[in-house]
């Protein structure tokens, strides 16, 4: 065969050329019957109708949830939305689900249709005939072929053209309905879960403010930083009052006896000029009254100030998360009553005007350059046959 082979190579274009006229007729004649067979049997072939329904790719498994009001810097907890991608891969398991497919068979009554014995072999059947894509543009189609039989009527068409779009048509509708009854159920346990993590937060707040308040009132805080620089003043005023007070005491004592009223007043005032100075300074001594101090005692302003910070940082954190969950717990209320479509149908299914297969043309074409090019090869074999046939 390879001799063969490397011989015809070796013929000549016009002697390749002179072969094929004298073959002329059985070439044509091969292409024209092979044509004409295939042409037939493509007139009997089922015919394939396509339609298809295309969705805008989601921008998030919510709309526009009301904590967007809020920037990023003042809410510490950066709001997750899901990607668009993500959104659609999501929505392809929908489509892809039992249950969206059970319902479209059903619904259609695809078992008959595809003469299946249950329900399995019709699944399998439908999801055959279903192609689901994520275009270049994110849009997601959706894509269903419906055939005809063999040696079908016009009306067999018709119902094929029709029945392709309502079955991607009714994809698109169970996709909304399994799509919002999936977000409704998430909405309402994250509103349950919200609603009680509310409750806590507000309770934790309440507490946080009720410590706050108390340990003011224990501290008699009002203004830490005003209240610190009256009892420095009052401080600073105590002692320039006991050092005039020791400096006069110092002279009436060289002048007067010890026991002398003016010299005990000097001591007595002096004394209490200490008291005071030291209540200020350290808190109440043991021999006074018990009476709330009119300003913090500087010795343990450190630490009442550090004890306000932590207070106050811990009413700013509950108060914060509580605006959060309140927008949070409302955002939930509203998807949970919500009833609005989830998808967005960019094109719907229309019935199609032409089959999308077979390709009558195509395949008339196709088998007939392949019958000229068999019957071509055919007529060249035999020729160098005749030929070696001859000379031997």
């Amino acid at each position: 065969m390879s001799d063969n082979i490397h011989s015809i190579e070796q013929l000549t274009f016009m002697e390749v050329m002179n072969i094929l006229m004298r073959w002329k007729k059985t070439i044509l004649l091969n292409v024209f019957y092979i044509s004409l067979l295939i042409a037939v049997i493509s007139l009997i072939l089922p015919k394939i109708f396509t339609a298809s329904a295309v969705l805008m790719p989601p921008s998030s498994q919510s709309d526009v949830s009301v904590l967007n009001a809020f920037s990023e810097s003042e809410l510490p907890f950066g709001g997750l939305i899901s990607q668009s991608e993500e959104e659609t891969m999501r929505l392809i398991a929908i489509l892809k689900s039992r249950t969206v497919m059970e319902t479209v068979i059903n619904q259609y009554h695809l078992i008959d249709f595809y003469h299946s014995k249950n329900i399995e072999e019709a699944l399998e059947s439908l999801s055959d005939h279903v192609n689901l894509e994520i275009e270049e543009e994110g849009t997601l189609s959706i894509t269903v072929h419906v055939s005809t039989g063999w040696l079908h009527y016009e009306k067999d068409e018709i119902e094929a053209r029709e029945l392709s779009a309502k079955i991607a048509n009714e994809f698109v509708n169970q996709l909304d309905i399994v799509n919002k009854k999936l977000q409704t159920e998430e909405a309402v346990h994250q509103r349950r879960f919200l609603g009680e993590r509310y409750e806590d937060n507000r309770n934790d707040l309440i507490k946080a403010e009720e410590r706050l308040k108390k340990f003011k009132e224990e501290h008699n805080i009002i203004s830490v930083e005003s209240q610190t620089k009256a009892a420095i003043e009052s401080a600073a005023a105590l002692k320039n009052q006991i050092l005039f007070n020791e400096v006069q005491k110092g002279v009436v004592s060289k002048k007067l006896k010890s026991d002398h009223p003016e010299v005990i007043s000097i001591e007595d005032e002096l004394n209490e000029l200490k008291n005071k100075l030291y209540e200020i300074e350290y808190g109440k001594t043991r021999r006074m009254e018990s009476e709330d101090n009119l300003f913090p005692v500087l010795s343990e302003m450190p630490q009442i100030d550090a004890d306000l910070m932590r207070l106050s940082r811990e009413v700013d954190i509950q108060n914060t998360l509580f605006i959060y969950l309140t927008q949070q717990y409302e955002d939930a209320k509203i998807q949970e009553a919500r009833n609005t479509p989830t998808i967005q149908l960019l094109d719907p299914a229309q019935p199609p005007i032409e089959k999308s297969s077979p390709k009558r043309t195509l395949m008339v074409i196709v088998m007939a350059l392949i019958t000229f090019i068999c019957t071509s090869m055919y007529a060249l074999f035999q020729e160098h046959h005749h030929r070696i046939h001859d000379m031997s």
